[in-house]
């Protein structure tokens, strides 16, 4: 049964209508269709009889074309596709309507729509608890930047999940390509919990005095974790040997920042580190991170998707 779709895609002063594949009628504007399709628009130039049928099947006899997606689709396309000033952006609070607004800004040619879903489409919201999903939708349409954040993302993630259903959407190739990508991330931010240099490029004056400063701390040993002729402090090794650990397995910024609460309150335990632990710690792992960015983003690696294309990632 035909219903009508929700305002303003309700309006009498419409010239046709589009209805979706569940039977909802969009009434709309060639004119804002044609500006944001070349689709569209070279639709509207032919002649009537040799585009689509004509149905009058409605109280207004405009002509209506039917459309293969459904009504929320349609909805939030045309939504996107309408001045800002009269109509705001949809909320697409799911990644599958990404997904499939995406296909249907790709279908239509809508390239204006096509730039802002993909700048949806790698939202904290969705990277953070879908890498995975919005690295393989930017697989499938090539898209380069989105790839290379969900890339960075799926590094927070131990492994890849092995029944996931995206996997089946990514060649056995590129599969293999984002393990390399992993390893080769891992190697990269391992070689900064061995080499200490960029702490002493990094690091401020209040750093370095505390770090170089005497305290009641047992040091370390271990001329990996020395500085300025001084060793570090046992709780403070035994902070970098987890995140050693836990670079391994997720070779990503969050790993640093993850282990600070139990490493400040380790050094609590000292009255002299207690002073100063929290935020030079703090500051530390600030800048540990940053460094951690910068290796990555120095790793390369390449996919190629499917037709043969390549996407470059890095």
């Amino acid at each position: 049964m035909r219903r009508e779709a929700r305002a303003p895609f309700d309006t009498a002063k419409a010239d046709i209508i589009l209805c979706s594949s569940d039977n909802v009628y969009f009434r709309v504007f060639r004119c804002l269709l044609a500006l944001a399709s070349p689709f569209f628009d070279a639709m509207f130039d032919l002649p009537q009889s040799r585009t689509r049928p004509i149905s009058h099947n409605n109280s207004s006899g405009l002509e209506i074309i039917p459309m293969t997606e459904n009504s929320r689709t349609i909805d939030m396309l045309l939504r996107f596709c309408y001045p800002s000033a009269s109509i705001s952006d949809p909320k697409m609070e799911k990644i599958g309507d990404v997904e499939q607004v995406l296909e249907a800004a790709t279908k239509y040619a809508m390239e204006g729509v096509e730039q802002k879903v993909r700048k949806v489409l790698v939202a904290p919201r969705f990277l953070e608890k879908e890498p995975l999903r919005v690295f393989a939708i930017a697989y499938r349409y090539h898209l380069e930047p989105e790839a290379r954040a969900a890339a960075k993302y799926l590094l927070r993630l131990p492994s890849l999940p092995p029944d996931a259903e995206e996997l089946g959407y990514i060649a056995p190739n590129d599969l293999a390509m984002l393990d390399v990508y992993r390893r080769k991330c891992s190697q990269a931010v391992l070689g900064l919990t061995s080499n200490l240099e960029w702490v002493k490029r990094s690091q401020t004056h209040r750093f370095y005095e505390w770090w170089t400063d005497c305290c009641h701390c047992r040091s370390k040993s271990d001329v990996r974790y020395m500085m300025h002729s001084t060793y570090a402090r046992e709780w403070w090794v035994e902070y970098m040997e987890e995140t050693m650990s836990a670079l391994k397995e997720t070779p990503c910024a969050l790993a640093v920042t993850k282990r600070l609460p139990k490493a400040v309150e380790k050094a609590n335990g000292c009255p002299t580190c207690r002073k100063k632990a929290s935020a030079n710690m703090a500051e530390f792992t600030k800048m540990f991170a940053e460094e951690i960015d910068k290796a990555i983003a120095d790793v390369s690696v390449f996919f190629v998707a499917k037709l043969g294309t390549r996407l470059d990632i890095w």
